[in-house]
């Protein structure tokens, strides 16, 4: 590894080895052997093995929630932003070895990261859906519920004990849901049919009689999490 790099390619560096191996199987030591760096470098980043890991995840999660932004600015139609927006996931899904995985999950801090992560995720998702039913280019829905519906799921899609159970990749397990959320999300899977006297049936644009509200983490969205996560 080249000497002097900035704290950003630091980072970028232990990020990419703890997503390969995790952390649980390393000492600080040998962290630091494989990154060429000192042991004081690490304790740069945090003071225990656990925060180093945590600061890691966060710098992960954080990049991708910038890069999926980054290029739903750079999509004018709707239906590419939301395929980018969900392929970057996808991606970062892929980079995420076994071992970290199971790693985030031991640790309540790191799991609360990735909680954070795909929540950010989700309500940036619903806002991408409810610009696409007013557009017309999505089947009429409500995006809160579309993205709570998403949360829920890669919650305990991601669980260890779920995928080697299902033999998938995380990866894997994301394209295939978010195969089956697009074929029931895009427009054109709610074609109306026309009936013998030359009427159309089909889905309606639904009429909301309430207003979102944001209820933040309150108990019971905190037990709803826990159930979630439960093996």
């Amino acid at each position: 590894m080249r000497k002097n790099l900035t704290d950003d390619d630091f980072m970028d560096a232990l990020t990419d080895l703890l997503l390969a191996e995790g952390i649980n199987g390393l000492t600080v030591g040998e962290i630091a052997a494989r990154l060429h760096c000192s042991r004081r470098r690490l304790y740069d980043v945090a003071q225990t093995k656990e925060e180093i890991f945590c600061a890691a995840a966060e710098h992960f999660f954080n990049r991708i929630l910038g890069q999926s932004e980054a290029l739903v600015g750079r999509e004018q139609d709707l239906t590419a932003a939301l395929a980018a927006y969900l392929n970057v996931g996808v991606q970062a899904a892929g980079r995420i070895g076994v071992q970290f995985l199971k790693d985030l999950e031991y640790s309540a801090t790191a799991r609360s990261i990735f909680d954070r992560y795909q929540q950010a995720r989700t309500m940036r998702l619903s806002q991408l859906i409810d610009e696409g039913v007013q557009q017309g280019v999505f089947a009429p829905c409500h995006g809160l519920v579309v993205s709570e519906l998403i949360l829920g799921a890669a919650l305990r899609l991601r669980r260890p004990a779920f995928l080697a159970q299902a033999n998938l990749t995380i990866e894997e397990a994301f394209q295939e849901f978010y195969r089956v959320l697009l074929g029931g999300l895009l427009i054109d899977s709610a074609t109306p049919k026309v009936t013998q006297d030359g009427t159309r049936t089909g889905r309606t644009t639904a009429r909301r009689t309430f207003a979102k509200k944001d209820v933040g983490a309150d108990e019971v969205g905190a037990m709803l999490m826990a159930a979630w996560n439960r093996d």
